[in-house]
Formats: structure tokens, C-alpha cells, sequence
């Protein structure tokens, strides 16, 4: 008959192992520490989101955009990508942009884990020198300044703008903040026109938050900034990709300029 297992042998697996929810937790909290999500969003989720101040049509769209991070894996077998956008800002687009990527880096954290749990659950093993990047943050302001600032004698702004590039390209998930603001011809109809087709042929979903219609790229009158240029064909593809990756959930905020959701949230 088979002896069952003393209890000095089951104190010694446990002091060995951590729970798969520690595990889990672990590998969360590498994830977010390389996602560049700002300081000021540290304690951005759903939960924390201030539902009071928040217009109450914005509500229902707000949990679609949860339920969508929390099935991330079965978005990215479609290539689905979302779209927030409002006509002003301080409706809360960011914290439920990140609130979204924090959700999915727990789907990811648990992907991962599944891959070797008995080594991920270790007790004393160190994750830090794995460089995970499943989700990843970029505002598109930011990106913009720091290259134009760029300095081939700054190394520390080179190897971050290297990152940023890098994740852009290859994160699973991927935020874009502030999408459209600039009107830097060259980036937006190279870099990254050439980054979202990549991320759209490689599965590979973005969260793009505006205060820019994208469908005004392919009006043929004054509203479109590129209305009578030679950028007005680039502009029309742009706006159809995004459009064919956006499809179905592609949500309009609605805003004020009386009513700001940060100055009543933080």
C-alpha cells in the first residue's frame, strides 16, 4: 500500500514552492516594471477608476474595454485593436488605457507561467534579469520629443529610444497615448503607418487613445489636415488600416471641457 506523504516531507514542499498566485504575481510585476507605463499611473486599474465623475454613457463602454483585456488572448487571434477617443480631453482615456494593459500583463503573467511552472514557482529564484515585455506604453508626445532630442553621444537616450522602438514592434499589447496630436509627416506616414501594419499582420493589438477622429484622414474637405497635400493617399490608407483594426470597437468618450475626470480623480 502507498504510504501517504509525511508531514515533514509536505512542510519541506512548501518551503520549497510558492502558490501559483505568488508565482503569478511575480512575473505580473516584472511585466509592469518594463511596461513604461508613467509614475502617475502606478495605481491606475478598473477598480480604482472613479466611476462617480465619469459621464454615465462612458460607463458601458468602460467594461467592454475590461472584458476585452481580460479575453486579450483570444483578441489577439483576430488582430482586434480598440479605439478611445473623445472630443476633449480629461474623460479618463488613459487610466482606462492602461487600466486595460494591466488586465492583459495578468493573462500574459499567467501564459508564462503556465510554460514552467515548477520552475516559476520556486521560492528564492530571482525573475529580474528576464526581460519581459509583453505590454508596453508609448506616448506618442513623449516618443516624438525625445527624438528629436536624440543625440548619438546620449547613450541613455539612445538604448531608450531603442526600447521603445523594439516594443512597439514586438509587444504583444501595445498602448498608443495622445494618438494623432502631432503632425509630424514623416513619423506618421513611416514609422508608424510601417508599425501598425506589422502589429496588424503579426496579431499583435494596439489601444490608441485620441482626441483625433482617425476618419478624418480619409475626408476629402478642410477638416482633414491633409486635405490637399501630398500626404492625402497615405492619410486615406492610414485611416483604413486603423479602421479595419478597430472594427467593433472603436469608442467615443464623451467629454466636456467643463467636467475633467483628472481634476476630480487624482
Amino acid at each position: 500500500m502507498k504510504k501517504k506523504p509525511s508531514k515533514t516531507s509536505i512542510k519541506k514542499d512548501t518551503d520549497k514552492y510558492i502558490s501559483t498566485k505568488e508565482a503569478v504575481k511575480k512575473i505580473y510585476n516584472i511585466i509592469i516594471e518594463n511596461s513604461h507605463i508613467p509614475p502617475k499611473f502606478k495605481n491606475a486599474s478598473f477598480a480604482s477608476f472613479n466611476y462617480d465623475v465619469c459621464p454615465r454613457e462612458n460607463i458601458k463602454k468602460i467594461k467592454a474595454i475590461k472584458t476585452y483585456a481580460e479575453n486579450i488572448l483570444s483578441a489577439m487571434d483576430v488582430s482586434q485593436s480598440v479605439y478611445i477617443y473623445s472630443k476633449f480631453n480629461g474623460c479618463g482615456k488613459t487610466h482606462v488605457a492602461i487600466s486595460a494593459l494591466k488586465t492583459a500583463a495578468k493573462e500574459f503573467a499567467k501564459e508564462i507561467y503556465k510554460k514552467n511552472p515548477d520552475y516559476y514557482s520556486r521560492r528564492g529564484i530571482s525573475l529580474n534579469d528576464h526581460n519581459w515585455r509583453p505590454v508596453f506604453f508609448m506616448s506618442e508626445v513623449n516618443y516624438l520629443w525625445k527624438k528629436r532630442q536624440y543625440n548619438s553621444k546620449d547613450e541613455n537616450l539612445e538604448r531608450e529610444l531603442e526600447t521603445i522602438e523594439n516594443a512597439v514592434m514586438n509587444s504583444k499589447l501595445l498602448v498608443i497615448d495622445d494618438f494623432l496630436r502631432e503632425r509630424d509627416t514623416d513619423f506618421v506616414f513611416g514609422n508608424l503607418t510601417a508599425w501598425l501594419n506589422h502589429r496588424y499582420d503579426y496579431n499583435k493589438p494596439v489601444i490608441f487613445t485620441s482626441n483625433n477622429e482617425f476618419k478624418m484622414l480619409a475626408r476629402n474637405d478642410e477638416s482633414n489636415p491633409y486635405y490637399k497635400t501630398k500626404q492625402l493617399k497615405a492619410a486615406t490608407y492610414l485611416a483604413s488600416r486603423i479602421s479595419e483594426m478597430t472594427k467593433g470597437y472603436q469608442f467615443v468618450f464623451a467629454s466636456s471641457p467643463e467636467k475633467d475626470y483628472r481634476q476630480n480623480s487624482y
